[in-house]
């Protein structure tokens, strides 16, 4: 309401090849498995991001084989562009977007107490996001650290990722950058 933008909360479970795709400025996917898009999804979500689609997702709790996946995906559709980290300068992390985001707080595992006790350590630090930039936006945001959970007000102690907080102000401006794009 803020940002004066009309907006539903209303969410839809679209297959990367559905054709009702190039209706929504942002798609959304997370997960903790192994993954793979078939031919028809990789060229549906190809030219969905090349008309001004933004896909944002991220490894529930940081879970390795989805990073990995989403990785070789995103390297199948981009095979030039590596995922890089989005500097902490860009307006994605500003207010010109959301909220100013330089620094913010992530959950970790700290074995460090040598009494086999895992503590939920806060870490503050810059945001880390990587993207896929083509022709001056970022048409893929991705976290290796978890969000949804952290969105879901899921705070597990093993499970790695940004605080409830801080992911909530992440995922507003994220949504907020995808929105304020053209959609072709």
């Amino acid at each position: 309401e803020t940002a004066g933008l009309a907006a539903s909360t209303k969410t839809r479970e679209l297959a990367a090849s559905d054709p009702n795709l190039f209706n929504y400025p942002i798609a959304y996917m997370h997960g903790r498995h192994k993954f793979e898009w078939t031919r028809a999804e990789r060229e549906r979500l190809q030219q969905y991001l090349q008309n001004g689609g933004v896909l944002f997702a991220d490894a529930c709790c940081s879970a390795a084989p989805f990073d990995k996946s989403f990785r070789e995906a995103i390297a199948g559709l981009f095979p030039d562009k590596p995922l890089t980290r989005i500097p902490v300068t860009h307006e994605l992390f500003s207010t010109k977007v959301g909220h100013a985001l330089s620094q913010v707080r992530r959950r970790g595992a700290d074995q460090t107490s040598g009494q086999g006790v895992i503590n939920n350590a806060a870490i503050r630090s810059e945001p880390i996001l990587e993207g896929i930039e083509v022709d001056g936006r970022y048409v893929v945001i991705y976290s290796k650290y978890d969000l949804s959970c952290a969105l879901e007000r899921q705070s597990a102690i093993a499970c790695e990722g940004y605080v409830s907080e801080d992911a909530t102000k992440l995922a507003v401006n994220i949504i907020l950058y995808a929105m304020l794009q053209e959609l072709k």
